[in-house]
């Protein structure tokens, strides 16, 4: 069963949503309905649902403020509105769905399916992930798996030149030009980077030290990769990482 809330300041809307969905999609369950958007938020906070149906337009808060307050999003989000040109912001706030009103039977249960995909997809990389952080790092196999929109990639960590943070994404550089984007926090793979050959240099990036072409003296400096990026170091991470570039040299030496 997926566990979901629906959010919309009117009554009538939530019913109806509510009774679709028990005709419609029997493997969603309704933890919670609520026409107050604060009160949403912290319903959201405290029963931590897998999907959230919101509207956009309500008073005091909107869809939009709703996520805000809850980020980094753990859940897939549908909106359901009766407006039609909030879609491109709605897709930029990463949400599975948007259903304009009336529901459209097939939409709805279109917009749940891959609601559910994505779902089952997070789970698995999770357990993916719990597996990997349960072996040390130095043991972690020359793999790592990416979940991406087409499903899993599994990426040699040769392969990986540097790791961008952006949000709660993180974009993967890879030494043939290749960028990958994964729905998970930078600091997820920080845990399970191998430490002997990957190091954070600043809060949005973790580099691969086999690439590093030259290192640029300042306040925290710069890395030069070796297909011409400049990375900046952060100065509270500086000393870290020199230490750890010339532990990194002697070893390869």
């Amino acid at each position: 069963m997926i566990n979901c809330v629906i959010i919309d300041d009117e009554p009538k809307n939530n019913r109806l949503l509510q009774n679709m969905l028990g005709v419609l999609c029997p493997d969603v369950n309704v933890l919670a309905v609520e026409t107050n958007p604060k009160a949403g938020v912290e319903i959201i906070r405290e029963l931590q649902p897998q999907l959230v149906f919101l509207d956009v337009e309500m008073p005091y808060l909107n869809g939009f403020g709703v996520l805000k307050q809850l980020e980094p999003i753990g859940f897939e989000v549908i909106f359901v509105t009766a407006f039609s040109h909030y879609a491109v912001n709605a897709f930029e706030h990463q949400a599975t769905g948007y259903i304009t009103k009336p529901v459209n039977a097939e939409k709805l249960q279109a917009a749940v399916n891959a609601a559910i995909k994505r779902i089952e997809e997070k789970t698995i990389n999770r357990n993916l992930f719990s597996l990997l952080a349960q072996n040390n790092r130095q043991d972690v196999p020359d793999k790592i798996p990416l979940s991406t929109t087409g499903g899993l990639l599994f990426v040699k960590l040769t392969d990986i030149m540097f790791c961008e943070s952006s949000g709660n994404y993180t974009h993967f550089f890879l030494c043939d030009e290749k960028k990958i984007v994964v729905s998970r926090q930078l600091g997820e793979y920080e845990k399970l980077l191998p430490e002997n050959n990957f190091i954070r240099i600043h809060d949005k990036y973790i580099i691969n030290l086999s690439y590093i072409r030259e290192y640029i003296k300042g306040s925290g400096g710069e890395v030069v990769l070796e297909n011409g990026r400049q990375l900046p170091v952060a100065t509270r991470r500086k000393e870290e990482f020199l230490s750890r570039f010339e532990k990194w040299i002697r070893r390869k030496g």
